[in-house]
This record gives structure tokens, C-alpha cells and sequence, in this order.
């Protein structure tokens, strides 16, 4: 193959980055354009060149992806709930040893949760709203049973902090305010979604060995991080606050149960929460003064 024939292909593969309807319509002229302004004899991309195709790709991807008739705040409402749905049943769902489906703690909650979080990936939000008022229900059982663990179902995890209560809440709350959005039908989201329980599943199911929390915690603050900065990006790609809300309904379980347990933290965890409520608050900040350039 030729260093010229290596390049063009490399392109190629840099523009998949792009949705296809874009390379459909511009994919060729794309290439084109980029062969004249390189040098034919370098055979790859300049790594800056590389790194500015795969951003507008995704670029065009985030703003690809907003579904048409839907206002900001609604999408954000769905994405919301989303993001708090699928991190919140993938860490209260418990895979202990021996063969995954027979270890699957808690059966019922756990076939509950896939149906919920397909429901709201799906748009199927009179379906999904019954099932997380069941879960909302159960898990705080305790703020209506005076502290007694006599729920009526007791499937799910027993909480006696409003913190942990909340996500489940959020949910609820969100899916009603969906539900009564008049005339119109929530957006298909990816099935990627899923990937959020199925890799902490897998994880906890392949290193159950809590010795290794610590590290576990750390991955989980730089994934959040690393989150929260593609948020700032998208929410400037997209030109609105969308994602901010999202990232913003996400981070209030966790501040609530910080609040509530403030004592028993050390300066680790005000810098962790101290820079996740950054990022989130950089967000809007992004939303306002992209939206004023507009």
C-alpha cells in the first residue's frame, strides 16, 4: 500500500468518529479537503490533526443526538434519571461468588432493576414509573414503619438515610414530571447505557475481595471526573444545559448523604466533593455563556 493510499485510509478511519449521516454527506469532500493540506509522504495524521477530528466527531455526535421536539429540560429530566437509575441499581445490586445466576443477591430486585432501566432507556415511561415508586417504596421503608424493618415486599436494601433514600426519589420524581408532559413520547436512548451495571457487576462479580475499596473508590472518582469534564464539552457542543441538569441530579444523592454524615469525613472527601460540585457548576456556567455567544 502507498504512504498516499495509507493516509486516505487512516482519515477514514479518524472520520468514524462522525455520525454516518455525516460521512454520507460529507465524508468524501472531508477527505479530499484533508489530502490537499497534508504533506502525501507523512503516511499517518498529525497527532493535533487527529485529536481535532475525533472531538468534532463527537461533537457532531452529541448534537446529532438531541432529539428534535423535546425541549432542553425535559432531555435533561430523562437523562437525569438515566444517569441516577442505572449508577444506583449497579451499586446495590450484589454479585457474590459461585455461578452469576445463581449468586444474583436479591432476585427480585435485581429483575425489577433490568426491567426499570430498560423501560427509561426505552421511553417507556408508564411503565418505568410504577416500578421505581415500588423501589422508592421499599427502600425507605424505614421513614414509614418507624424505623422497623417491616416492609410489605422487602426486596430491596434497607436504608436509614435519607441520602440513600433519595436517588430512588429523584427517579420518581423525575418520571412523573415526564409522565405529564403533555403530548409528547420520551426518546429511545443507546443501549450503552447498560453498560454502567453490567461493568460494575462484572467487576465486583470478578474482584469480590473488599480489600481492594480503597482502590475501587479512587477508580470511581477519577471515572466521575473524567464524566463530568466530557459534560463540560458536550454541554458546550450541544450550546445548552441538558447535560448540566443531568450531571446536576446525578450529584445530589451523593452531596445529601455527605451532608448528613459531614463528621465522619476527612479532607479527602471535601476535595472529592468539593471538585465533582465544581465541575457540575462549570457546566451551567459553560451553558449561560455559549448560549449568549448564540
Amino acid at each position: 500500500m502507498s504512504t498516499e493510499a495509507a493516509l486516505e485510509r487512516r482519515y477514514r478511519s479518524l472520520l468514524r468518529a462522525y455520525p454516518k449521516i455525516y460521512r454520507d454527506s460529507h465524508g468524501d469532500e472531508l477527505v479530499s479537503t484533508l489530502m490537499e493540506a497534508s504533506d502525501p509522504q507523512a503516511g499517518r495524521p498529525a497527532l493535533r490533526e487527529a485529536f481535532a477530528l475525533i472531538a468534532g466527531g463527537f461533537a457532531a455526535r452529541a448534537r446529532n443526538a438531541r432529539p428534535e421536539g423535546v425541549p432542553w429540560w425535559a432531555d435533561g429530566l430523562h437523562l437525569g434519571v438515566l444517569a441516577v437509575a442505572t449508577t444506583t441499581f449497579a451499586l446495590e445490586i450484589s454479585i457474590r461468588s459461585g455461578p452469576i445466576w445463581d449468586a444474583l443477591d436479591r432476585p427480585v430486585w435485581t429483575l425489577g432493576a433490568i426491567v426499570l432501566m430498560v423501560a427509561i432507556i426505552r421511553g417507556w415511561v408508564w411503565l418505568a414509573l410504577p416500578l421505581a415508586l415500588i423501589a422508592a417504596l421499599d427502600t425507605s421503608r424505614w421513614l414509614f414503619l418507624d424505623g422497623s424493618d417491616h416492609g410489605v415486599l422487602k426486596v430491596g436494601p434497607f436504608y436509614t438515610s435519607v441520602g440513600q433514600m433519595l436517588p430512588y426519589w429523584i427517579v420518581v420524581i423525575g418520571l412523573a414530571v415526564l409522565a405529564v408532559r403533555t403530548g409528547k413520547r420520551l426518546p429511545t436512548r443507546s443501549w450503552s447505557w447498560l453498560l454502567i451495571p453490567a461493568l460494575v457487576w462484572v467487576a465486583e462479580y470478578a474482584v469480590p475481595i473488599y480489600g481492594f475499596l480503597g482502590l475501587k473508590h479512587l477508580f470511581r472518582a477519577g471515572v466521575e471526573v473524567l464524566a463530568l469534564g466530557v459534560v463540560i464539552w458536550a454541554t458546550v457542543a450541544i450550546r445548552d444545559a441538558r447535560w448540566a441538569l443531568a450531571a446536576a441530579l446525578y450529584l445530589i444523592p451523593g452531596l445529601t448523604y455527605f451532608g448528613e454524615t459531614l463528621l465522619l469525613h476527612g479532607r479527602n472527601a471535601f476535595a472529592y466533593w468539593g471538585v465533582l460540585t465544581l465541575l457540575v457548576l462549570t457546566s451551567f456556567v459553560a451553558a449561560g455563556r455559549t448560549r449568549q455567544r448564540v
